[in-house]
């Protein structure tokens, strides 16, 4: 049960902070000209990049901690107001993680590959992603929590390839309308996310300072 509880609770999460649909729509005006060999291509590279980077962070998470001396409220109250931040742009309809100009798109459009820069970093696995990822992890101390953790990352990934692989059919059959709608609940969903991580942090530097204040 509690196995079942935590893969409710982590995985939908994961889902939701990298907001694949909202980027699948960057994503489909920065392949307007590539066939569909390229567009697999490019959506497989841009899952193998999101799982990559979270993996990482997931692992050195506790080492960067100690190293800049982050205490893991203050880090989860800092993520609580970017992930907050970010929900509300999403909900405006919005792409928070990724700024990318005309000039800039353009740009990209004529590199080789967008697959790792911008779709993987930052538009997918971009600061309110790893800050999620990196909470999660210093909260995960048994084994099944950790594998799960692993096994929603995973999972997060390959959703986020099928989205991109079908993102030109989906655009075309539903509209970018949809997908905005669809990116706008995600971005609901970011900003009650944020609130719990920053009621949390609170609570405990609270109950740290002032011990039987909130008993």
């Amino acid at each position: 049960m509690e196995l079942l509880q935590y893969i409710v609770k982590v995985l939908p999460a994961v889902i939701v902070i990298l907001n694949p649909f909202g980027g699948a729509l960057i994503f489909v005006s920065l392949t307007q000209s590539d066939d569909r060999g390229e567009l697999i291509q490019k959506s497989r590279r841009t899952a193998l990049t999101v799982v990559a980077t979270l993996l990482v962070f997931m692992f050195l998470g506790q080492l960067i901690f100690e190293l800049f001396h982050i205490t893991l409220d203050a880090f989860r109250i800092a993520g609580g107001i970017l992930l907050f931040g970010m929900g509300m742009s999403m909900i405006r309809g919005q792409h928070p993680q990724s700024k990318i100009t005309e000039k800039e798109r353009a740009e990209v459009v004529y590199q080789e590959d967008i697959s790792i820069i911008p779709m993987g970093i930052p538009v997918l696995s971009g600061p309110g992603s790893i800050a999620t990822i990196m909470v999660f992890r210093s909260h995960a101390v048994q084994t099944y929590e950790i594998v799960t953790l692993m096994i929603s990352v995973l999972l997060a990934g390959i959703l986020v390839f099928y989205v991109l692989k079908y993102s030109h059919i989906m655009v075309n059959r539903f509209g970018k309308t949809a997908l905005r709608i669809i990116s706008r609940l995600m971005g609901l969903l970011v900003v009650t996310m944020a609130v719990q991580f920053i009621i949390s942090g609170v609570t405990a530097v609270l109950s740290g300072a002032f011990p039987g204040l909130l008993s």
